[in-house]
């Protein structure tokens, strides 16, 4: 398995038709797969090819990405013992959510990422004895989550009976995420 999705990564890092062809090829879901539950090596490979999807593709590209569920297994790797995995994960974030912010959705990506515990695992490698695993982190956090642009109001508490219910209402549409 880390020889394929070692071939995989190869073939992302290349032009967005080279990227397209893996999209064609059924690649993605299967991909998405080891890094939800494939071993540690085969993970890490699968994270590179996901890194250089991101960095490569376009905009439709990263959106059928996203939409097929990668974020949550990509930022699971986020708490990885190996800082280098960490810094590739990061990286191809970074990569998606600069994507959105040009889109305009940025909050919405933001939000996926906050959901599937990824803004706690960056939190917490703010905390990380490597600088560059810290400076990653922290420029993600700085230019993504911070709270300086206003109240989110899909966490401001309501009001009900007298009580105040602090549910966070879902932003996703049901048709699932698009840029």
């Amino acid at each position: 398995m880390k020889e394929a999705a070692w071939t995989v990564s190869n073939i992302t890092a290349g032009n967005v038709d080279q990227i397209q062809e893996v999209i064609n090829a059924g690649v993605l879901e299967p991909l998405i797969h080891v890094l939800r539950s494939g071993d540690f090596k085969s993970q890490k490979e699968a994270a590179w090819a996901v890194t250089n999807f991101t960095s490569g593709g376009n905009v439709q590209q990263l959106a059928m990405i996203v939409h097929m569920g990668v974020l949550g297994p990509f930022c699971d790797l986020l708490g990885s013992k190996d800082w280098r995995t960490a810094v590739v994960v990061m990286d191809g974030l970074s990569n998606i959510l600069e994507t959105a912010e040009k889109m305009g959705e940025v909050d919405r990506v933001a939000l996926m990422i906050e959901e599937c515990r990824g803004l706690d695992k960056l939190e917490l490698l703010q905390n990380h004895e490597n600088e560059q695993v810290y400076q990653k982190s922290l420029n993600i956090i700085d230019n993504y989550f911070s709270e300086g642009d206003g109240e989110d109001l899909s966490t401001v508490p309501c009001q009900t009976n007298g009580q105040l219910d602090f549910s966070i209402t879902k932003s996703v549409p049901d048709g699932g995420f698009s840029f």
